[in-house]
C-alpha cells in the first residue's frame, strides 16, 4: 500500500503522512528564528525527509503557493519555502507532485453558490478533515486549545494525492 506525504509549505505549515485511510505521522514545519524573522530549518527538514519519510513515503504532494498571498513579503516567504522543500525532495529522491490550493480544496468542498463575502476555507477544511478522520486530534500540541491549520491542510493535501494517484 502506497504512502502519501502532504506538505503545507508555509512557515506555519506542516507535513502529514498517510497510508491507506490512516494518518501515520504529523509534524509542524520545522522553523528557526533568526533576528526577528522565521525561516524553514533546512537541516532539520532534510533529516526528517532522509530518515522517517524516505522510508514511509511513496509520493509527496506539495501545495504550490501560486502567485498570490496577502502581501509581497508573504508571497516571497511562501515561494522560498516551496523552493526549499522541492529541492530537498529532489535531493532525497522522493517523488513529488505540486498542487494549487484551489485544486485540492475542490476535492473536499465547494463554495456555496451566490454566497456574498469571504468563504472560510479554514473551517471548511477542518470539517472535511473531521469527516475523514473523526478521532484525530488536530491540535499542534497537547496544550493547544485550537486545531492547527497546518495539520488539517497537510492531511487533506495528502488525501488529495492518495485519491488522485492511489
Amino acid at each position: 500500500m502506497s504512502s502519501y506525504l502532504g506538505v503545507d509549505c508555509g512557515l506555519d505549515g506542516a507535513i502529514v503522512a498517510i497510508k491507506g485511510d490512516k494518518i501515520i505521522a504529523m509534524l509542524p514545519m520545522p522553523t528557526y528564528k533568526e533576528s526577528r524573522k522565521r525561516s524553514i530549518d533546512i537541516e532539520t527538514l532534510s533529516d526528517l525527509l532522509n530518515s522517517q519519510y524516505k522510508r514511509d513515503c511513496c509520493t509527496a504532494i506539495i501545495e504550490d503557493p501560486g502567485g498570490h498571498a496577502p502581501s509581497a513579503a508573504g508571497l516571497r516567504s511562501m515561494t522560498y519555502s516551496f523552493a526549499i522543500i522541492k529541492a530537498l525532495l529532489v535531493a532525497h529522491k522522493i517523488q513529488f507532485k505540486c498542487v494549487r490550493a484551489i485544486t485540492w480544496q475542490r476535492q473536499f468542498w465547494d463554495k456555496p453558490k451566490g454566497m456574498k463575502g469571504r468563504f472560510d476555507t479554514k473551517s471548511a477544511a477542518l470539517n472535511a478533515a473531521k469527516n475523514l478522520w473523526p478521532t484525530q486530534d488536530w491540535r499542534r500540541t497537547a496544550r493547544s486549545k485550537k486545531p492547527f491549520d497546518g495539520f488539517v491542510d497537510a492531511a487533506l493535501i495528502a488525501e488529495y494525492g492518495r485519491r488522485l494517484y492511489g
